[in-house]
């Protein structure tokens, strides 16, 4: 009696075959994505730039009365906004959604790198809802 084992290949191959594509698009998202993720990865390496900004709009009148109370930031409201460098990476210009008690909006944020400091140039708060709206908290 002779028995005819199948090959790894035709054993495997209904979730080989699976695992291979999603490997494929994970690679394909990274490589597109690199530079957006090297980006978004570094401004959340260093939470002070924007947690210091953050602290100054809690203190604003206008954004107490206008959004409540705010939350702390997360990793998924900086993927809301958006990172861009300049100045060999020194300046930043960062914008990350912000929520409070009452509502949302964005937290738009210009720094400039001394050292480990951070310096701000201007940091407003944009509120679309109910009633577009921009408050400056500090600008030079």
């Amino acid at each position: 009696m002779i028995l005819h084992k199948k090959s790894w290949w035709n054993r495997n191959w209904k979730w080989m075959f699976p695992l291979i594509g999603i490997v494929f698009m994970v690679v394909v998202f990274f490589s597109m994505t690199g530079d957006a993720t090297f980006r978004y990865g570094s401004i959340y390496i260093q939470p002070a730039l924007v947690d210091n900004a953050l602290e100054k709009a809690k203190e604003n009148e206008r954004v107490i009365e206008k959004l409540g109370e705010l939350s702390p930031h997360d990793f998924f409201r900086l993927l809301e906004g958006e990172v861009e460098y300049s100045n060999n990476n020194k300046t930043v210009a960062v914008t990350v959604g912000i929520v409070g008690s009452k509502g949302r909006a964005k937290l738009d944020i210009l720094a400039d790198q001394k050292g480990n400091n951070w310096e701000y140039q201007k940091i407003t708060v944009r509120i679309k809802k109910p009633k577009k709206e921009t408050i400056k908290i500090l600008e030079k």
